[in-house]
């Protein structure tokens, strides 16, 4: 058995590195589209580009991993299941619980890899991420901003410009300001340049005119200027350490943080990444019990597999709604911990016992006639 169990651990693993890159290049895709604005409107180099959309997937592995380990667990289990494997092995005498094993092996091994993206990797990519995206930002109003182009350099900041002149200022300069709740700004100069001001990046406006105005009453205010300097270090001063946020620390600063900061955010952040590598242990044994004892090949497979699929996912959704509440309500974020590893009890207490849930065929014959019956109901009132 021993022999036996290193082969299903490898190709449990197998079969979640082939599902993980599938999935995660499927995440890549998605990423890599929502940034290409970088390259075709902000001028951005490509090796910036594939830069902050390839430091973008450690966050994304985060969230597939437990997901293709279920699936990984499905078709390993499932295989094994046609060919009669699992009814050979428990002929053999080999316990549930010792069957079980090599899957929890391979769970281990899956929690350790999302243990150390949640850790340490996902936050360390994420405040490069911030980092690449600030120098972006500076590097788009100090020469990327095209002429007769309106540029978006943040959310609610726009820049327009009519041309360059030769000594690099900017000249016809149109601002947009909308970040503020309250007030609405647009600056308009002549002319303008990028400068460094007291240690502050500026652009330093001649002969324009600025206008407030308010949001919610829509009433306006006009100002005519000489001389104004625009502040951009707000774009480009998310250097230091203490300007990043939870989720761009790693969990050794989140602890050292709790110590001196009274944040409510701190502890249910703390709760959640502690509580990511459990996922995996309770995911794999909610698929053992559908798919891990031994049935006849008569009933089907569709209908176990389907449940093995539903409720090892339901289990992983399960920590996302968890995640929400306990940041609303932190005196609660300990639940983030306990509801996994609630589960995994409960599971483990199951397989240990020898119960399987089993799904009678009938009543899921009975379920889709009904909904067929619903579906031809509703199309015939329909017409």
């Amino acid at each position: 058995m021993r022999r036996f169990g290193t082969y299903l651990f490898s190709r449990t693993l197998y079969a979640f590195i082939g599902v993980l890159m599938t999935l995660a290049g499927i995440a890549w895709v998605t990423q890599a589209l929502r940034r290409f604005d970088l390259v075709t409107a902000k001028g951005q180099a490509i090796a910036v580009y594939l830069g902050l959309t390839m430091l973008s997937m450690p966050r994304v592995l985060g969230v597939v991993a437990p997901f293709a380990l279920v699936v990984a667990l499905v078709l390993v289990l499932q295989r094994l299941q046609a060919d009669s494997g699992i009814v050979a092995i428990t002929a053999a005498g080999v316990s549930q619980r010792r069957f079980a094993l090599p899957f929890v092996g391979a769970a281990l091994t899956v929690s350790v890899f999302i243990a150390t993206l949640a850790f340490w990797l996902n936050p360390t990519a994420s405040r490069s991420v911030s980092d690449m995206m600030q120098t972006v930002r500076a590097d788009i109003v100090a020469n990327v901003i095209q002429p007769g182009r309106f540029t978006q350099v943040d959310a609610g900041l726009t820049f327009h410009i009519r041309n360059r002149d030769g000594d690099g200022s900017l000249l016809d300069l149109f601002i947009v300001d909308d970040r503020s709740p309250e007030f609405s700004y647009t600056y308009s100069a002549k002319r303008g340049r990028v400068a460094e001001v007291m240690g502050r990046s500026m652009i330093v406006m001649e002969q324009g005119t600025v206008e407030r105005k308010a949001k919610d009453s829509g009433a306006n205010t006009f100002v005519t200027f000489g001389s104004y300097a625009f502040d951009l270090s707000q774009l480009t001063s998310k250097a230091g350490n203490d300007s990043y946020g939870l989720s761009e620390r790693t969990l050794g600063e989140l602890f050292d943080m709790r110590k001196t900061d009274d944040d409510p955010g701190i502890m249910p952040e703390i709760m959640n990444r502690i509580a990511e590598p459990i996922y995996p242990l309770a995911q794999t044994l909610a698929v053992f019990l559908f798919l891990g004892f031994p049935t006849s090949n008569r009933r089907g497979q569709t209908l176990p597999v389907t449940m093995a699929i539903i409720v090892g996912s339901l289990v992983r959704v399960l920590g996302f709604a968890v995640m929400g509440i306990s940041k609303g309500a932190p005196e609660i974020s300990f639940m983030a911990v306990v509801a996994p590893t609630l589960l995994m009890s409960v599971f483990a207490a199951m397989i240990i016992v020898g119960v399987h849930p089993v799904v009678s065929t009938s009543f899921a014959d009975k379920l889709i006639d009904r909904l067929r019956r619903a579906m031809a109901g509703r199309q015939e009132a329909a017409r």
